[in-house]
C-alpha cells in the first residue's frame, strides 16, 4: 500500500478537519506531552535564558516548549466551548487559515527568542521590546481575524434525530 494512500485512510478516519477544537487540541496535546516527556527524562534538559521579574534566569528547554503550546490550547478550548455548548460546525478553509497564522505567529515569536537569547552572555543583553514581537503581533492579528471569520462563517449543527 502507497505511503500516500495509507495517510489518506488515516485523514479519512479522522474527523479533525471538521473540528478546530480537535486540530488544536491535538497540536497542543503534542507540545504537552513533548514537554512532559522532558521534564521526566530530561530530553530537553539543557538551560535556556528567560526573562523574569527583570532577570535573567535559566529555566529548562521544556519550559519554552509549554510557553509554544499556551496559544494552540487557548484557542481549542474556545473552538471547543462554541462547537459543544453553541453547536456550532465550522469550515475547512478558515480553520486552515487560522491554524497556519497561528503557527506562524508561535514562530515567529520563537524567532525572535533565538536571536535575542545569546545576546545575555554579554554583559548589555538586547532589549526586547513590543517592536522586537511586531511579526508575531502581525502575524497574531491576522490569525484573530481569521478566527472571527471561522465563527461567523460557521453553521447551526443540526439537532440529531432519535
Amino acid at each position: 500500500m502507497k505511503p500516500s494512500a495509507v495517510a489518506g485512510k488515516l485523514a479519512s478516519a479522522i474527523p479533525w478537519r471538521r473540528s478546530p477544537a480537535v486540530v488544536f487540541g491535538t497540536i497542543a496535546l503534542f507540545l504537552l506531552a513533548l514537554a512532559a516527556i522532558s521534564f521526566w527524562f530530561g530530553v530537553l534538559d539543557n538551560r535556556v535564558p528567560l526573562a523574569r521579574h527583570g532577570q535573567i534566569t535559566l529555566v529548562p528547554a521544556g519550559y519554552m516548549v509549554l510557553m509554544v503550546a499556551v496559544p494552540f490550547a487557548i484557542f481549542s478550548l474556545i473552538y471547543a466551548e462554541i462547537e459543544l455548548g453553541a453547536s456550532r460546525v465550522f469550515q475547512e478553509s478558515p480553520t486552515r487559515l487560522h491554524l497556519v497564522c497561528t503557527f506562524l505567529a508561535v514562530l515567529d515569536a520563537v524567532r525572535v527568542y533565538i536571536s535575542w537569547a545569546p545576546t545575555t552572555a554579554r554583559s548589555y543583553p538586547d532589549t526586547l521590546t513590543p517592536s522586537s514581537f511586531a511579526g508575531a503581533i502581525a502575524f497574531l492579528t491576522v490569525a484573530t481575524a481569521a478566527f472571527v471569520w471561522n465563527i461567523c462563517t460557521s453553521t447551526r449543527n443540526p439537532a440529531p434525530t432519535p
